[in-house]
């Protein structure tokens, strides 16, 4: 039923375009001069990255378990201390770290391509599973990214597809 301004009342509803994401519109975090990004996530539990700071800690709690080990005879209530400020003080060094010191983006591999397939706009991991990512400008006679970084990857070469996901 339509009114005298034209909306249908018993239409289903348009739904707005969604907002543009990251990879779209703003600048990613760790962008280099040369054209690349500095990444994080570097390790992925099936689709899912593990957020960086998680491992920073882990780490951090693995070292403080042993000095705690070491400590725990002679001064226990510092060996707490250490187990419980260590991991925090890592994970917080490491935050400080990708997002002021030298800020990188996390990003997560999506698919797996062979070079020749690439197309302008397809974003990759320029050192295997792991590393820096380049958004392709052009695929010639080799691969050419934005910023004027250039690989001769041959065709047949299986490269890691992502999503900047910060």
């Amino acid at each position: 039923m339509r009114t005298e301004d034209g909306i249908d009342l018993f239409g289903r509803p348009t739904v707005p375009d969604p907002e543009p994401g990251p990879q779209e519109g703003t600048r990613p975090r760790g962008l280099t001069e040369g054209g690349w990004v500095r990444t994080t996530g570097w390790l992925q539990v099936g689709d899912h990255p593990v957020n960086s700071i998680h491992l920073a800690a882990l780490v951090g709690l693995l070292w403080a378990l042993v000095g705690a080990a070491v400590l725990v005879g002679t001064h226990p209530v510092a060996a707490g201390v250490l187990v419980l400020a260590v991991p925090v003080l890592c994970g917080g060094f490491w935050w400080l770290l990708v997002t002021r010191l030298r800020p990188a983006s996390a990003a997560r591999n999506v698919a797996v391509k062979r070079a020749g397939e690439l197309v302008p706009g397809d974003l990759v991991r320029l050192y295997g599973s792991i590393g820096p990512v380049a958004q392709v400008a052009d695929v010639t006679s080799g691969v050419e990214f934005h910023g004027g970084l250039r690989q001769s990857w041959p065709g047949d070469r299986l490269v890691h597809v992502v999503e900047l996901l910060s």
